[in-house]
């Protein structure tokens, strides 16, 4: 019995002992294995393929988020949504798409900002209506250009994609629209006329505009109008260039 006994606690002690030892060598092999993974000279990140229609973002400046990434280009450590961050906080970047490509290669589409307006002269606005801050130097005059009070950007906006959409119809081209706090509107067309709106109606008060503009030319010279107030319930007030009228 006393033999049998010390025959089973040793068979006991060799199984404990094997089961350690496998273990030990297990969580040996995994640490290994994890250091070769995250080590960026292991599988490193060698490769970029850069997407996308891109006017203002060039690739110096997408390698320039990466090379801050420089400890942490490996496949498996590679920080996707930092860099996504990263590149998205530039100005131009409307978007940023990251993926990795087995076993070396990064691949980043940028969408650019699809800008609509310049806003108070000193800021670019997108199709969203976010205020976009950017070096103005190399900004053309291609855009229209809108003012207003910033926590009213969104209704300026709206405004002017509404009322722009009636005018361009009818062939005129709005150059300027100014929208005060009281979300009062003025546009200044490229004619050089202003058209003041006030704030209520103002797509109503476009269709009366277009209505009796046709008359106007017949009438007057348009040339010498300074501006249309179009705030009245019926009717159009002129205003004359001085000296011109």
């Amino acid at each position: 019995m006393i033999y049998k006994l010390k025959k089973i606690n040793i068979g006991k002690w060799i199984s404990l002992i094997f089961f350690l030892i496998l273990m030990y060598g297990l969580q040996n092999s995994y640490s290994k294995l994890k250091s070769w993974l995250t080590d960026e000279q292991s599988l490193p990140l060698t490769s970029l393929i850069l997407t996308g229609d891109m006017q203002h973002v060039s690739s110096d400046d997408v390698r320039g988020v990466l090379k801050e990434q420089k400890d942490s280009l490996n496949f498996f450590t590679l920080e996707i949504a930092q860099i996504q961050k990263q590149l998205e906080d530039m100005p131009w970047v409307y978007s940023a798409s990251i993926r990795k490509q087995w076993p070396d290669t990064i691949k980043i589409h940028i969408v650019e900002q699809s800008i609509i307006a310049i806003w108070n002269n000193s800021a670019l606005l997108n199709q969203a209506g976010d205020i976009i801050y950017t070096p103005m130097e190399d900004i053309s005059d291609q855009y229209i250009k809108l003012n207003g009070e910033d926590e009213f950007v969104k209704q300026v906006l709206q405004t002017y994609l509404e009322v722009e959409l009636l005018l361009k119809v009818n062939k005129f081209k709005i150059k300027l629209l100014s929208s005060d706090k009281r979300n009062s509107s003025n546009i200044i067309l490229n004619n050089g006329i202003a058209l003041r709106l006030g704030k209520e109606q103002k797509l109503d008060r476009i269709q009366r505009f277009l209505s009796v503009f046709p008359l106007i030319e017949k009438k007057y010279n348009v040339d010498t109008i300074d501006y249309l107030d179009l705030r009245y319930d019926t009717g159009i007030a002129i205003g004359w260039q001085k000296g011109k009228s």
